[in-house]
């Protein structure tokens, strides 16, 4: 037995060992080609979510042999056969990125014309005040301070579907309606209208989405957000997102999940202490490695689902009250078929590929996840301009937390915050 154990870690280490290192140094390659490129991307944003979840952290975990939930380093083939399906991801993901688009001048032409009116902006600007009035009316401003309070409150509205819909599409609107009434700057005319304005939406914003109070994807998502399209209108600050990037993802992302359980009388910077980020990387806010290992073994024992998981992401907006067997999503469905306890886990979006369509599924979704990449990179650095006033070039800034979002996973979370987000700003297109 011991014979059998020694020749396996003797294979199976200089292999996670190596192909860690390769993921990392294929990462750190197009990081450095993306920021003499452009100050941002959509494609800087993947090649970071890698650096970090599939390198960095992993890496951590594994020399110190001590992974977020239930995986051991003796696991050794699990580990390499999961960095050798994520240098597939990175090869399927870069061929789909580099794939020359034909006809993309019609397509982007078509998006112009999807063109933000100023009366949606009025719209959606009287729409954000009624959300302010009511989350004070429903929360009370001292519990939209911090993120344990509003929860307390939140998780207290007895209808599920009321909840998600308070919680992400209502919270949506003030969002863009500060985005929107920014990009028509120029074309305002009262341009007192226009800063009293800015600051009410400003001030709603601070409560109605104040990123101490609202989920670490979304407060992320909105930081660089309005800082991409800050970036955007100066024309300069190559290094400065991806250093942002990288400190809010290797410190301020870990730190802050303890305000997830504090109120306002309970919360102090001492919660905040940067002597445990090894403790954090060691722990479940860093499980994206690790899920996707146990995805792999899921398969190996269950068999790929053939697209059910699929199911619940596309038709999300079934409530479960009147479709029985939902499926959960890919990161609980694991956990539940592994008994462990907590099932609220991600899987990141190569093995929700994997999960639904094995080498297959995770090939396609690398192709087609790069192809949707280049062409919103595309479009926003080549065809918008930073006078653009069209939806896309609205909604671009704010993809770049989303596709973290979506990367982590699991799918049917992202996928669906994600539609809802973009149902939510089409509103500023009423002419």
């Amino acid at each position: 037995m011991r014979i059998k154990y020694f020749k396996e870690v003797k294979i199976t280490f200089p292999c996670s060992i190596v192909t860690f290192l390769i993921i990392g140094a294929i990462s750190i390659f197009f990081i450095v080609q993306e920021q003499r490129e452009r100050i941002y991307s959509l494609n800087l944003t993947h090649w970071f979510f890698i650096i970090v979840f599939f390198f960095i952290t992993p890496l951590i975990q594994y020399s110190f042999g001590n992974f977020p939930l239930w995986l051991s380093k003796e696991e050794g083939f699990s580990i390499c056969s999961t960095n050798l399906l994520i240098l597939t991801w990175l090869v399927f993901y870069q061929l789909g990125y580099s794939i020359k688009k034909k006809r993309l001048d019609d397509l982007f032409s078509s998006l112009k014309r999807l063109e933000i009116g100023k009366r949606g902006v009025y719209f959606s600007i009287y729409l954000s005040f009624i959300i302010f009035i009511a989350f004070l009316l429903v929360f009370g401003a001292k519990n939209l301070l911090i993120r344990g309070a509003y929860r307390e409150v939140l998780v207290s509205i007895p209808y599920n579907p009321l909840m998600i819909i308070i919680d992400k599409f209502f919270r949506f609107i003030p969002l863009l309606s500060l985005a929107g009434l920014i990009i028509l700057k120029n074309k305002w005319a009262n341009k007192l209208e226009w800063r009293i304005l800015l600051l009410a939406l400003i001030l709603i914003n601070l409560l109605v989405n104040n990123p101490l109070a609202t989920p670490r994807y979304w407060a992320g998502t909105i930081i660089l957000g309005f800082t991409a399209m800050l970036l955007k209108k100066l024309n300069r600050g190559k290094g400065f997102l991806a250093a942002m990037l990288l400190i809010g993802m290797l410190f301020i992302f870990p730190l802050t999940h303890v305000l997830r359980y504090r109120t306002a009388e309970t919360v102090s910077l001492s919660d905040l202490r940067f002597g445990e980020l090894k403790t954090a990387y060691t722990s479940p806010h860093f499980d994206a490695y690790e899920m996707s290992v146990h995805t792999i073994q899921y398969v190996a024992k269950e068999g790929i689902t053939w697209g059910k998981q699929l199911a619940g992401p596309l038709l999300f907006w079934i409530p479960r009250a009147l479709w029985k067997g939902k499926p959960v999503g890919s990161g609980g469905t694991v956990a539940i078929y592994f008994s462990y306890p907590q099932t609220n886990l991600s899987c990141p979006l190569p093995f929700e590929g994997y999960i639904n369509f094995g080498l297959i599924g995770l090939t396609l979704f690398a192709v087609l996840t790069g192809v949707l990449f280049s062409l919103l990179d595309a479009y926003h650095w080549k065809i918008s301009t930073s006078a653009s006033t069209d939806i896309i070039s609205l909604y671009y800034p704010f993809f770049l937390g989303f596709s973290l979002f979506a990367m982590r996973g699991d799918l049917m979370s992202s996928f669906s915050y994600t539609i809802m987000f973009i149902a939510a700003g089409l509103i500023l297109l009423v002419k």
